[in-house]
């Protein structure tokens, strides 16, 4: 059960309050759902949820990962950062989720070797953002404590 948005719990157990999770650990949980193709239940009320909790809810791009998507597996883990990848049903390209372990923001950066992927260079998608982000020849970003990022890859070179 996913504890996101307005809690409103059965009368007689507690009082009805909003999650306690930042938005960081909202999105970081329903991206750990949806890599392991979990299935998604809702554990918030869904009419007193506010908008970002029903964008989160509803991202499209979000839910086809979980959906959608085979051959889930770790690729990385240490104290601070945990990797996952998993493929589309379409067998094109890559699903990508990077999460942040550690309680102080962290600088990440993986060649895409390390990460068990054959080209030189992917074109990434933001699946949180609904963005893309360009071609890039290896992973670097920054995630705040708890944070997570989600991403679709496509190759568009040769294996190396």
């Amino acid at each position: 059960m996913l504890p996101l948005g307005f809690l409103g719990p059965t009368p007689g157990w507690g009082t009805p309050r909003n999650t306690r999770l930042t938005h960081d650990e909202q999105r970081t949980i329903l991206s750990l759902w949806s890599i392991f193709r979990s299935p998604l239940m809702f554990g918030g009320e869904l009419k007193s949820s506010d908008e970002w909790t029903i964008g989160l809810l509803t991202n499209p791009e979000v839910i086809e990962v979980d959906q959608h998507s085979t051959d889930s597996h770790q690729v990385f883990t240490n104290e601070k950062t945990g990797v996952w990848l998993s493929k589309p049903e379409s067998g094109s390209g890559y699903y990508l989720a990077v999460f942040n372990r550690s309680p102080n923001p962290e600088n990440i950066h993986f060649g895409w070797k390390q990460l068990d992927l054959n080209s030189s260079e992917y074109s990434i998608r933001n699946l949180w953002e609904r963005a893309d982000l360009g071609r890039e020849r290896s992973l670097d970003l920054v995630l705040s404590s708890h944070a997570c990022a989600l991403y679709r890859l496509w190759c568009h070179n040769r294996p190396v």
